[in-house]
């Protein structure tokens, strides 16, 4: 067996390089479409290392093969872009673990920071150790790769799997329970290349001795290190195959949600007519009646006092008819949908006497809106500001509405006294339904709201709302009454 191995070890390089390929490109397919889990909207991270690791290792089979008749100098410099494309690739499957952990984007920002600034040491000491020990390209090559694995694969790999099991709720609660079961196959697949892709390396100047080097693991075993690697990644080829049918499963709530939209529009326009072709018109009968009592009678105190149930009466068929308008009224496309959050922002900041900036972007390049996104936009932001004022206590307020061709992200940011300190949720029972109505509406958009710490103190509510990703109707560059940037109340 160690002799077949070792005859074809070229043709299994290859096939790995090929199962990485084939999981890159699966997921990179996916990229664009609409998606409000986490889980799926991180995939592009995992394509990307998917990606550049099967070029770095088909690197390990070509660049050999070219090395007779290519010159020095250019081998060299293909082993130095392989070496840089390695570390790289590392980088996005720790990001991609970092993404997958549910933590806010106060900690994830300088985490992303501070693993950009060990990609960049690992490249600068594997550089002067090299000059220090007088190595060759392919020794700085191996000490970058193994310095890369320790540094970024092992953590990487176990925040993955921790970040799939944590995945596993997120899809129950969605009501994806068949899917599960495969995140929990990608979660312990992410444990296994923790071992095999991070903590046993290639042979490298300084690394390690025993198990923990490819050679010493291929005496021990009998079995390439590339073998189980290649084993690995088809785990997670095959998991996540089956994972992406949560693309198909959103589509579809889309579809239903969008049905049970047009069902509660026509149930709207039939409200709207039955209030106008039935109450309006017997309220206004009742009221002319009463006129022609008050015309006949010689009483003149009880003339006044039905005249004033009938300016009463007239003012409530005046109250319906705005009803009626507002069951029919449109949401007016992305404009329309930031002017009435401008108005919603100017009344708050007039009732409460809050410093309020409200910022607008994207109008012009926004994706087709779900049915009444406008509606449940309003809502949450109404929803969302009276919490401030509820709860905030006197502090600043940042409302912004950004549109993309692929995405909706309203986000309201205040500075005040910020989440209870016992983290209790005020969605819960005995705390009020805000936060749950407010959660509500932003799945029936199909999308998702968070409430979280603000990085600057208080409190931030973030509802990020999937679109289709296709090219979004022209509109004028800027319309009357919508702030193109800041506004400050």
């Amino acid at each position: 067996m160690e002799t077949f191995f070792e005859q074809n070890d070229t043709l299994l390089v290859f096939v790995h390089g090929v199962v990485l390929f084939a999981l890159g490109f699966a997921l990179w397919l996916q990229r664009r479409r609409a998606t409000r889990l986490a889980l799926t909207s991180s995939l592009i991270w995992l394509a990307s290392f998917a990606f550049l690791s099967a070029l770095v290792v088909w690197g390990y089979v070509f660049i050999p093969i070219q090395a007779t008749y290519l010159a020095p100098e250019v081998i060299e410099a293909l082993v130095v872009i392989r070496a840089v494309m390695q570390t790289v690739a590392v980088v996005f499957l720790l990001q991609f673990g970092l993404r997958l952990v549910p933590w806010t984007r106060r900690h994830l920002a300088p985490l992303t920071a501070i693993s950009v600034v060990a990609w960049g040491g690992i490249l600068v000491l594997s550089t002067l150790l090299a000059g220090e020990e007088g190595w060759g390209v392919l020794e700085w090559e191996s000490t970058t790769a193994a310095l890369s694995r320790y540094l970024f694969v092992i953590p990487g790999a176990l925040l993955s799997a921790y970040g799939m099991w944590v995945q596993r709720e997120e899809l129950t609660s969605e009501g994806m329970t068949g899917i599960r079961s495969y995140a929990a196959v990608a979660s312990w697949a992410f444990l296994a290349y923790a071992v095999v892709g991070g903590f046993i390396i290639e042979p490298a100047p300084w690394a390690p001795g025993g198990i923990a080097n490819e050679a010493a693991w291929f005496d021990a075993t009998g079995f390439p290190l590339e073998v189980v690697r290649t084993a690995v990644a088809l785990v997670l080829l095959l998991a996540f195959i089956k994972l992406l049918d949560i693309f198909e499963v959103e589509a579809a709530q889309r579809v239903e949600t969008l049905d049970r939209a047009r069902l509660v529009a026509e149930e709207r326009a039939r409200f709207g007519r039955d209030l106008h072709d039935g109450t309006i018109q017997s309220i206004y009968a009742s009221g002319l009646h009463l006129e022609a009592i008050a015309l006949n009678t010689s009483d003149g105190e009880a003339r006044d006092e039905v005249r004033r149930v009938v300016s009463s009466l007239n003012a409530t068929i005046d109250g319906l008819r705005g009803y009626i308008r507002g069951l029919q009224a449109p949401d007016g496309g992305p404009a329309g949908i930031a002017s009435d959050l401008d108005r919603i922002v100017t009344e708050f900041a007039g009732d409460t006497q809050f410093e309020v900036s409200y910022h607008v972007t994207g109008i012009e390049t926004c994706g087709p809106l779900p049915d009444d996104a406008g509606q449940h936009l309003r809502h949450v932001a109404r929803e969302a500001l009276a919490n401030v004022a509820r709860h905030a206590g006197p502090c600043t307020v940042d409302v912004t509405l950004a549109f993309h061709p692929d995405e909706i992200n309203l986000v309201i940011a205040d500075t005040g006294r910020g989440l209870p300190a016992d983290g209790t949720d005020r969605s819960e029972p005995g705390h009020g339904n805000g936060v749950r109505n407010m959660r509500e509406r932003g799945r029936w958009l199909g999308g998702r709201l968070v409430v979280e710490p603000n990085p600057a103190g208080g409190t931030r509510v973030v509802l990020a709302v999937p679109l289709d990703d296709v090219e979004a109707t022209e509109m004028p560059a800027t319309t009357p009454g919508i702030p193109d940037e800041v506004v400050t109340r």
